[in-house]
């Protein structure tokens, strides 16, 4: 059995949450939930810290540097994938910015789309399971 730890960050500005779409095909790979909307985020790499993982994801995959930015955890869980023989454990980090960022730059092969979310626009959006669980219990 192996262990991998994934480091997501959950912007926000105001009472809005970035949230990016995930690619049908991820380097020519079918995609984990493809064409869901999900935040920042990915594998932490041999040697790096989570919190150094999630801005160094955020930045490769929105273009958004939060090197300066206070990062706050609000989020852990973990599951097991029989399949993968590998357990899964995931923690968000949350950055409130205090204005939106004025380019977004996608790496088009993991998401093709990001949106800011306001609360009321929920249900509108395809979520990943585990973010629709963070907005359940939290204000963005």
């Amino acid at each position: 059995m192996s262990v991998r730890l994934i480091a997501h960050v959950f912007v926000t500005v105001d009472d809005e949450v970035l949230i990016i779409q995930r690619s049908a095909i991820k380097r020519g790979k079918d995609n984990v939930y493809p064409r869901f909307w999900d935040i920042p985020g990915g594998g932490v790499e041999f040697g790096e810290l989570p919190r150094k993982a999630a801005i160094r994801e955020c930045r490769e995959e929105t273009g958004i540097d939060l090197s300066n930015q206070a990062l706050d955890i609000i989020h852990e869980d973990s599951q097991f994938d029989r399949d993968k023989q590998t357990v899964f454990t995931r923690l968000v980090y949350h950055v409130r910015l205090p204005e939106k960022p004025t380019v977004i730059q996608l790496d088009p092969e993991e998401h093709t789309d990001f949106f800011w979310l306001k609360k009321e626009e929920v249900q509108t959006k395809k979520l990943v399971p585990y973010l629709e669980r963070i907005l359940e219990k939290r204000k963005p």
